[in-house]
């Protein structure tokens, strides 16, 4: 017969077999949703330097594509350590492997609570099989940049298993310096894993009646807990003080309303909606055979009191009971639900709302308690019962978790999967993904007007301008010059109206830039051109502005401003399309001379020596230095006068009358 230990590590290998069977699909997994701008577009990863470790203390998680207000270098460090330390870089394989052996330690270590909590083996067992394989994980564990709950998770679970031990009377002070080293990892790597300090509280309040009752056993609780929770505060103050210097550099972090309608409802429909979403998550905990990668406005309306918000509402008035009557059942299982509480309060938009409404990852370390809770309920069944139900459970988890990492592809595969959530984001990101994979402009105009069609009845202030920007170009797209005009013009009407303490939305040159094609097809060139000169006015770096305006200006009987257009762009961008696209306006008839273009030794060349380009150019030096201005790159703007007087012959006048100008 087996002993303690030798079972332990048969169920532990067990364990190991049956997470890697359920993920073992999870490899061919992309970079989808956040991937790309966490993995592929930060260059912070790419190369291993003390310069780019530096940039990843010293900057946000999402720096510099945008800022959410959230700080977390270590989880970035560990993208870094995939794509330049083991080469991995655009090829999935690598980033899934750390993330399944991070998930796999963290069963482990289930387990191992499991274990020193639950007197039931098979209890302890099956808390951590079904939580190894349930399928609301997918999130963390299949989508690569969910590292950030694994790492968390490891944090929040170590640490407690090494408190734990601590309390045990031998090599306290060694087990306390790993409490602080695993809260290190977690709080550097979400913010979410300082609830530690709960979980140890939490323990403390449960148990001690338990091992040792009355005022003896309160003070040993005491001293336990006040260990532990000093143990985890030189990192949380570290982590606290460096963000608060880094968000102080950083520009406002930005949430908007369809992204979390609570944080934008008054304070007791806010409140009555979180209660609702909890309620769908404790379904999605038993039941979870719908999944979302979002569940942006409007798929969880506001709470209205309708029979669908007195059910929820009911649902998570049963749990709190459920909870009560566990304290007199169990104590463990008591401990447990109360885990899961804590564990999921700082998203639960009850205390504070968060930049999601609903998110399955935050569902990471909550599911242990709640997994744990069952497995204890139906282990009071008859034990034949009990393992077969259990079994039961754990491979139908496991099966459908298989089936949803195939979902996690790519962007149209998730995509097609979860649209049944009805949110905007994910019929745009159907559109977004038809028109990227397979040119599928008809159904992608389809998705892209269902996404603008559910955030119709939104105020500007609190809609989504990228929604109806890529809806306007594929009506454009699709030559329904009428709709693209109506749909780039409410997108810049929410940008407007998004427009405060003199930022400018992203997406409002680009819809410019569209309307102003828009107007080129339907013949309106005054038009054109107004709204292409506002498109390069806004964004004077983009070499698609100037291509739009010279475009304008060509309708209008402009060709010589075209070509300074052209020639202002290429200096400025030094994008080869628009050298090119002035060769061509040369060839049309603009060089008159023949001498623009000349032979050069890697084909036809633009020749500065002629008369026309050298015309053409200090005129465009002109708009650069206004351009130079315009964004505050005064020494840059004396540094090109300077060029185009002494190596290109200008006249020095107008510059010099340019940089007054500002």
């Amino acid at each position: 017969m087996p002993t303690t230990r030798q079972r332990a590590y048969g169920a532990s290998l067990a364990l190991l077999l049956l997470t890697l069977a359920a993920y073992s699909n999870s490899f061919r997994a992309g970079f989808a949703l956040d991937n790309r701008a966490l993995l592929l577009q930060d260059p912070r990863i790419r190369e291993a330097s003390a310069e780019n470790v530096s940039r990843i203390v010293d900057h946000t998680y999402w720096w510099p594509s945008g800022e959410a207000g959230l700080y977390r270098p270590l989880t970035t460090l560990s993208y870094l350590f995939n794509y330049a330390l083991l080469g991995d870089r655009d090829q999935p394989g690598g980033y899934h492997w750390i993330n399944l052996l991070l998930h796999a330690a963290n069963v482990l270590v289930v387990f191992a609570l499991a274990r020193k909590l639950i007197r039931s083996f098979w209890a302890a067992l099956f808390s951590a099989a079904m939580w190894a394989v349930h399928p609301a994980l997918t999130e963390a564990v299949t989508n690569i940049v969910g590292r950030a709950d694994l790492l968390a998770g490891l944090g929040v679970l170590a640490g407690f298993l090494m408190y734990l031990k601590s309390t045990e009377g031998k090599h306290r002070i060694a087990w306390l310096a790993g409490v602080m080293l695993a809260t290190s990892v977690g709080i550097f790597s979400k913010e979410s894993a300082a609830v530690i300090v709960g979980v140890i509280a939490l323990y403390e309040v449960v148990r001690w009646s338990e091992r040792r009752p009355g005022r003896a056993g309160l003070n040993a609780a005491l001293k336990n807990a006040l260990w532990g929770i000093l143990a985890t505060l030189p990192p949380m103050a570290m982590m606290l003080y460096q963000r608060s210097v880094v968000l102080a550099a950083s520009e406002p972090a930005e949430f908007p309303y369809t992204d979390n309608p609570i944080a934008g409802a008054s304070f007791w429909t806010g409140r009555l909606t979180a209660l609702k979403v909890i309620a769908k998550y404790l379904l999605l905990s038993v039941w979870p055979a719908k999944l979302s990668s979002d569940y942006s406005y409007p798929a969880i309306p506001m709470a209205r009191g309708s029979a669908g918000d007195w059910v929820a509402w009911i649902i998570v008035a049963a749990a709190l009971i459920g909870i009560v009557r566990l304290y007199f059942w169990n104590r463990v299982a008591f401990f447990w639900a109360c885990f899961a509480a804590i564990t999921f309060a700082p998203m639960a938009n009850l205390l504070f709302p968060i930049g999601t409404i609903m998110a399955e990852r935050f569902l990471y370390l909550p599911l242990i308690g709640v997994m744990a809770c069952l497995a204890m309920l139906i282990c009071a069944l008859p034990d034949q019962v009990a393992i077969a139900l259990l079994c039961a459970i754990t491979m139908g988890f496991a099966a459908r978790t298989f089936a949803r990492n195939a979902h996690w592809h790519d962007d149209l595969t998730i995509a097609q999967a979860d649209v049944h959530t009805n949110s905007f984001k994910l019929h745009r990101l159907l559109a977004s993904s038809l028109l990227e994979t397979n040119g599928d402009l008809r159904r992608a105009a389809e998705e892209a007007d269902r996404s603008v069609a559910l955030l119709d009845s939104l105020p500007d202030s609190k809609n989504a301008p990228d929604a109806y920007l890529l809806d306007g170009g594929l009506h454009l797209q699709t030559g329904d010059t009428q709709g693209a005009v109506a749909l780039l013009e409410k997108c810049i009407a929410i940008d407007r109206a998004y427009d405060r303490d003199g930022r400018i939305a992203k997406t409002e040159p680009e819809a410019y830039r569209l309307l102003s094609g828009a107007y080129l097809q339907s013949g309106d060139g005054e038009k054109a051109l107004a709204s292409a000169e506002r498109a390069l006015e806004l964004a004077p770096m983009q070499p698609n502005m100037y291509a739009q305006l010279a475009a304008a200006q060509m309708e209008r009987q402009q060709a010589g401003q075209a070509g300074i257009t052209l020639m202002a762009g290429m200096l400025l961008t030094s994008d080869l399309r628009l050298r090119d696209q002035l060769m061509k306006l040369y060839a049309a008839g603009l060089d008159t001379e023949k001498c623009a273009i000349a032979a050069g030794p890697r084909g036809p060349a633009i020749n500065p020596a002629c008369a026309l380009v050298q015309s053409e150019m200090c005129a465009a030096a002109v708009e650069m230095i206004h351009t130079r201005l315009r964004a505050g790159e005064r020494d840059l703007a004396l540094s090109n006068r300077n060029t185009f007087v002494e190596k290109y012959g200008c006249a020095p006048e107008p510059l010099d009358q340019a940089l007054k100008s500002r």
